[in-house]
């Protein structure tokens, strides 16, 4: 539990960090901007490379990775069905709603609460390839279709999915090892300097995002949505990975690993697709923010009730 409170301090610390630095205007208007696309872009994929190549790829892809799409598909599934069957809401808010609840943070938070939760970045990589190689390009795919009567666009999605620079990252660093191609340390550190840039990097350019921004507000309709996606994604999500954890014979530490990546908040990415496609910007906005406040207190009662 104490690694929990010490993990969050720094990753809080980095995130105030952040929002002073927006408040203070230090960084110019672009500052965040420019600070999301060098993750993005740069650091990111960096972190994910040199993270695949210190790890046991059969590790990654094995018990954790089938943990991580169970729950975040089924989240999502009951999320629809349940919504569906008891509202009126439908295309782009059923869709958002049920992304939020069901797509971690695996990058921006991800990275750091395995880094200094669970001591690893490592176990954050079979969340973060689940996400990018199956679950995002079925929810994009799907946004984009309740959301444009274009029917080529579905190519345009799959092309950006196929240019993301993480995949990208993730699939040259799955080859290699595979492979067993051993890479030379001067070539490996110019890449490690990059991946040491990213968690710092992310948290900042969050806190800079909270900057400005006016949570829950009444007149976007939004609440009651907001409040099913945050508890699905705090509560249930979690619950789903115990159950999928236990069923597959997972105990102790590799248990509590899975499920706190299943904690995690709401990804980032989720609101940019929102804003991409101007569908429900706002829910899919308040979401990160209040599950990101919310993971404290989930990843406290997870480390009590399992005792790690």
């Amino acid at each position: 539990m104490s690694g929990v409170l010490a993990g969050f301090f720094i990753v809080w610390s980095l995130i105030g960090v952040g929002w002073v630095v927006g408040r203070t205007g230090v960084l110019g208007a672009h500052g965040r901007y420019v600070l999301n696309r060098t993750t993005f872009f740069v650091a990111s994929p960096a972190l994910v490379l040199v993270g695949l190549l210190g790890s046991d790829v059969k590790a990654v892809l094995s018990l954790p990775m089938l943990v991580a799409g169970v729950s975040g598909l089924v989240t999502g599934a009951l999320l629809v069905g349940g919504i569906a069957l008891l509202t009126r809401r439908r295309g782009a808010d059923l869709v958002i709603t049920a992304v939020s609840g069901s797509v971690v943070n695996g990058a921006n938070m991800g990275f750091p609460i395995a880094l200094y939760v669970l001591g690893d970045i490592s176990h954050a990589l079979p969340v973060i390839l689940f996400q990018q190689a199956i679950y995002t390009p079925l929810y994009l795919f799907v946004l984009h279709r309740v959301t444009s009567e274009d029917s080529q666009g579905a190519a345009g999605v799959l092309r950006s999915i196929v240019a993301n620079p993480t995949i990208i990252a993730a699939a040259v660093g799955l080859l290699l090892v595979l492979a067993g191609v051993h890479v030379p340390g001067v070539m490996l550190d110019p890449v490690q300097s990059l991946a040491d840039m990213a968690i710092p990097a992310m948290l900042l350019a969050y806190g800079l995002s909270l900057h400005g921004s006016r949570p829950l507000a009444k007149d976007d309709g939004y609440r009651g949505l907001i409040a099913v996606a945050s508890s699905a994604k705090l509560v249930l999500m979690p619950v789903i990975a115990l159950g999928v954890g236990l069923a597959l014979g997972m105990r102790g530490a590799s248990l509590y690993e899975v499920v706190v990546m299943a904690a995690l908040p709401t990804a980032q990415n989720v609101y940019v697709a929102a804003a991409r496609y101007r569908a429900a910007e706002n829910l899919a906005r308040d979401t990160v923010l209040i599950t990101t406040i919310g993971t404290v207190l989930v990843l406290l009662a997870i480390s009590a009730v399992l005792e790690v």
